[in-house]
């Protein structure tokens, strides 16, 4: 389960404070009010090897005229002849705020916990305000970016002395393109940088809407992190195959 202290009360009230929300870069729609996705994929082998994969997320959000809240749930489980070779579980929030009605420009507020143990990972705690702004947008495709700054948070489960905080920037991309009602392609990328460690992610999806709730995805993260605990490796990859309802 997730520990409390991974989103401190001081970090999420300064979200809310902020009184806005956070659009999911691949709407391209202008919806308002209450919308959302659950994901999962699950994997199991038998034979020479045992093993069992579970990924699920679940995005919620919450849309008006001038604000926006976005908040998203990762939960990852991994386990390889019964012995547990990943737990990691992430929660972001993100406020924006827009300038304008065509949403255009935006400042935002994001906060993010991570906790990963078997990476020997107890906490990874960041806070982000900055500027976004929508580079390219039509019925087919947005793309969009953010640049911000702020304070990260790192306490390791063994490895404590090697816990540190720094000054953080951020830059993140995200683009989305419809090929037509059923197919859409999703990307995102992230840079996170300090004096102590700099990050990397990068999830790209295809995805094929069933039906106007129900689609399918097939999906490829890739995640590097310059200083991660002793006991961890710098680079991880994950393909996956998932379910995803719309709400």
């Amino acid at each position: 389960m997730l520990k409390k202290r991974i989103l401190p009360t001081s970090i999420l009230y300064i979200a809310l404070m902020f009184n806005s929300a956070w659009v999911n870069a691949e709407e391209l729609n202008d919806e308002l009010g209450f919308h959302g996705s659950g994901e999962a994929g699950f994997n199991q082998k038998t034979g020479n090897v045992d093993s069992e994969s579970l990924l699920a997320r679940i995005k919620m959000n919450y849309s008006q005229k001038q604000t926006d809240y976005k908040s998203l749930l990762e939960i990852e489980n991994k386990t390889e002849e019964d012995i547990k070779i990943s737990e990691r579980y992430v929660l972001e929030l993100q406020a924006d705020r827009y300038f304008s009605k065509d949403k255009n420009y935006y400042a935002f507020a994001n906060t993010r916990g991570e906790q990963d143990e078997i990476a020997d990972l107890s906490q990874d705690l960041s806070l982000t305000l900055g500027l976004g702004k929508v580079l390219y947008r039509t019925e087919q495709t947005r793309l969009s970016t953010e640049l911000g700054l702020g304070y990260q948070e790192v306490e390791y489960v063994t490895d404590t002395e090697n816990d540190f905080n720094q000054t953080t920037g951020r830059v993140k991309l995200d683009l989305s393109h419809k090929f037509n009602d059923k197919v859409r392609f999703v990307q995102d990328l992230t840079y996170f940088t300090g004096a102590e460690q700099y990050k990397t992610e990068s999830n790209s999806s295809l995805r094929v809407a069933l039906n106007s709730k129900l689609s399918v995805s097939t999906s490829y993260k890739y995640r590097y992190n310059s200083n991660p605990a002793d006991a961890a490796e710098k680079t991880d990859t994950e393909t996956n195959l998932s379910l995803i309802y719309s709400f």
